[in-house]
């Protein structure tokens, strides 16, 4: 946490004050130092504080805590006023309470950092202060901690436990309860003032530097074993000068996007990727780390040789299985590129219960390449899709992966939930159904397949852009961008892409976005996610309780055909959807000026093929 200029010279003062303290390191298990404890000091080094009303430093001597004495405690421990009950803060704050109990037999109240507008929190009062909370004390000590860093320390009358992500807090925890065994006693705790614990619990988001002039807000899980810092109260001017801040930090630039008013970068160093971007609706900035990623390609590296014309294709998946049930939903489709590779979207259904998803969007490659492909040559998949892995949309692709053993699959681009998120949605009462690890079909199969292909996955962020042959590829939303908001539903994790072709013609890809998601993509892209053809979100079925933010998108996306992945059994009930008849024209009872036609992949073995460049009115449809 970075602090105001004001405030850092304040701290600046400091420095001149305070004594060196010496450092105690609470290791892991992989380099143990459990039994180093400090020791009960007398000394009388002043620490400091900071009057945020007068902004005058005000110095307290150091001195020892008395959290319990003669099984008593006046003690409290502070959390963040604005974490929810799902945030693992508030598990800390309560484990922390618990802890001094098992010792001492009696138990500090849980306390949250607000204080009324226009007053100073009680720096008299002995506290444990937890992660990231706005009293003084503890930005004090979070303006010298790295993303990475948990620092444990005593600062006038409080302890603080200073860290960001979850795997620092998980190991300041651990050492803080080391200290209150090893201090403390029945029916007393008192922790020495010269108390100062430190260390590096997450190599990855220590290197990062820390971003200046912010309201910290969160790090978030990224599935792809990448971690998202949220950054909120920061202007464009602040985000420059973090990117001048990894250029100091040996971070090499790679790519750049601005984009109605948001700014995007991709940075790498030697081991890892950062992917950033300024927010302009929610003045945040939202900075993601993950392992050093595979390059998107730049648009001057997009050198191709023309061999046919461009189309989309929806293929229909409707079938009736075993049971004599209707199988309706799923999702399946493909692009043709002028130099004859494809991107093939999803690919529909498992075949558990006879689905021939596999067998259709094979003969769909084959036919539509075999014009132009040499003897000998294989079908190549530029990129394949998985917008999201419920069943429906990946099961095919997991179950079925050996029919396309014979092409060549260059990456799937993917962005998946992590299990501390999906971890943390399943025990969320904000979601609106049941999620668990196993949620989506087997999205941790995915790597797996892509490997099996001989191909990888490569976990795409909003705001990168891809070029392929004669598509653009504009990233508008993941879930990455609803966060730190705990999962409403496995849908919300859909990612939504705009496809804008040589040709002027665009697509909006929506898979199966939430009215959440839906949302946040106009609020984010506003009149940038106009497209002239629209894949209707979530086959139309349902928003999942934000009916309006699926209306404000569509309202804003306006297109001219509506293509929809459902077969006839849900089509004509799906039209009648208050939120979707807004996609119709005017006089049909809808808001949107430029639509002309609608149509819908069907059963399976049925296409729609539009035909690139395209005019209302051409698609190619294929009934049986």
């Amino acid at each position: 946490m970075k602090l105001s200029t004001k405030f850092m010279a304040l701290l600046m003062a400091l420095l001149m004050l305070v004594s060196a303290s010496a450092l105690t390191s609470c290791n892991n298990d992989s380099g143990a130092n459990d039994d180093t404890t400090p020791a009960v000091s007398d000394t009388t080094t002043p620490e400091v504080d900071v009057d945020t009303t007068t902004d005058a430093v005000v110095e307290q001597p150091a001195q020892d805590l008395v959290i319990v004495a003669d099984g008593k405690t006046g003690a409290r421990v502070i959390r963040n006023e604005d974490l929810t009950v799902d945030d693992m803060q508030v598990t800390y704050a309560s484990q922390l309470c618990e802890a001094v109990k098992a010792v001492t037999g009696a138990s500090p109240k849980i306390g949250t950092d607000w204080v009324k507008p226009g007053t100073e929190h009680d720096h008299d009062t002995v506290e444990v202060l937890v992660g990231y909370t706005e009293y003084s004390e503890s930005l004090s000590v979070l303006a010298d901690v790295s993303y990475g860093e948990y620092v444990i320390k005593v600062v006038g009358n409080k302890l603080v436990v200073a860290a960001y992500s979850q795997a620092a807090m998980d190991e300041a925890c651990r050492c803080v309860k080391n200290l209150f065994s090893t201090q403390g006693k029945d029916g007393e705790l008192i922790i020495p003032a010269d108390t100062y614990i430190t260390g590096v619990a997450d190599d990855m988001l220590d290197a990062l530097p820390v971003y200046e002039g912010d309201t910290f807000k969160y790090v978030y899980s990224c599935g792809g074993d990448g971690e998202l810092v949220i950054v909120n109260d920061t202007t464009v001017e602040q985000y420059n000068s973090y990117l001048t801040a990894l250029d100091s930090d040996g971070w090499t630039q790679y790519t750049t996007n601005t984009v109605s008013g948001n700014y995007f970068a991709t940075y790498n160093n030697d081991k890892y990727t950062v992917n950033l971007g300024f927010y302009d609706y929610e003045d945040a900035v939202r900075i993601i780390i993950e392992p050093l990623a595979n390059p998107v390609g730049l648009e001057s590296d997009n050198v191709y040789e023309k061999v046919t014309t461009s189309q989309i294709t929806t293929l229909g998946l409707e079938y009736t299985n075993s049971a004599g049930e209707v199988c309706a939903n799923g999702q399946s489709m493909l692009i043709r590129l002028d130099d004859g590779r494809f991107i093939v979207v999803d690919g529909g259904f498992d075949d558990n219960s006879g689905s021939k998803a596999g067998d259709l969007l094979v003969a769909a490659l084959k036919e539509q390449s075999k014009d132009y492909l040499k003897a000998g040559e294989k079908i190549t998949i530029a990129a394949w899709i998985i917008t999201h892995t419920h069943s429906d949309h990946s099961g095919m692709i997991i179950d079925q992966y050996s029919k396309f053993m014979g092409m060549n699959i260059e990456k799937f681009i993917v962005n998946f939930i992590s299990e501390t998120e999906i971890n943390r949605a399943a025990n969320s009462s904000s979601t609106n159904e049941t999620l668990t690890t196993g949620s989506g079909g087997g999205w941790r199969k995915m790597a797996n397949v892509a490997k099996s292909l001989g191909s990888h996955l490569q976990f795409v962020h909003v705001g990168q852009v891809f070029y392929i042959a004669n598509v653009k590829m504009d990233i508008l939303y993941t879930l990455e961008s609803y966060a730190p908001k705990v999962c409403n539903a496995f849908n919300t994790t859909s990612m939504t892409i705009k496809f804008t072709f040589d040709s002027g013609d665009t697509f909006l890809l929506t898979g199966d976005t939430t009215g959440n998601g839906m949302q946040i993509a106009v609020k984010t892209f506003g009149e940038y996610i106009q497209s002239d053809i629209l894949q209707v979100s979530h086959h139309g079925a349902t928003t999942w309780g934000n009916d309006s933010g699926t209306i404000s998108a569509y309202r804003t996306a306006a297109p001219e055909t509506l293509l929809w992945p459902v077969g006839t059994s849900k089509y004509e009930a799906n039209t009648e959807k208050s939120y979707n008849k807004v996609l119709f024209a005017v006089e049909e009872g809808g808001k949107n000026a430029n639509f002309k036609e609608s149509l819908y992949a069907g059963l399976e073995g049925e296409q729609v093929i539009l035909p690139i460049p395209y005019s209302v009115g051409n698609a190619i449809e294929i009934r049986k």
